[in-house]
């Protein structure tokens, strides 16, 4: 099964006919392996369809992507906040996936990881001032 790495590079062992070997897979960059083995890693599977090019049946893959409406309306809400661009939207979506998480760190009243003046957007845009 083949998978894509979305995440961090990752160094995968496979296997050889002299052995073992490792293989880093960088982000973005896509792999064949064992479904099981696939995801233990943490890879995302590739979603194949089949399609017809004339008389000839071809494979077309996709890539499977569950939380990317959410991330990206998140993404615009963070961008309404004044201060807020887009490379300290990215830099928060990193930490936090999705808007519930960073409620809930807010509510919580747990210390978020970026600048104060950061910090102080968030925590008034939610509706809890430090």
């Amino acid at each position: 099964m083949e998978f894509v790495n979305k995440n961090k590079d990752v160094k995968v062992r496979q296997t050889d006919p002299n052995g073992y070997v490792w293989k880093t897979v960088r982000t973005g960059e896509s792999i064949k392996l064992p479904q099981s083995v696939g995801l233990a890693y943490g890879f995302t599977p590739k979603k194949v369809t089949k399609g017809k090019a004339g008389e000839k049946e071809v494979e077309t893959k996709q890539f499977e992507d569950s939380k990317k409406k959410e991330k990206s309306q998140f993404r615009k809400t963070l961008q309404k906040i004044k201060g807020i661009g887009e490379k300290t939207a990215e830099d928060i979506l990193k930490v936090y996936q999705s808007e519930k998480e960073l409620v809930d760190a807010i509510a919580d009243n747990k210390p978020l990881p970026f600048r104060d003046d950061i910090e102080k957007l968030l925590r008034d845009y939610y509706g809890t001032k430090k």
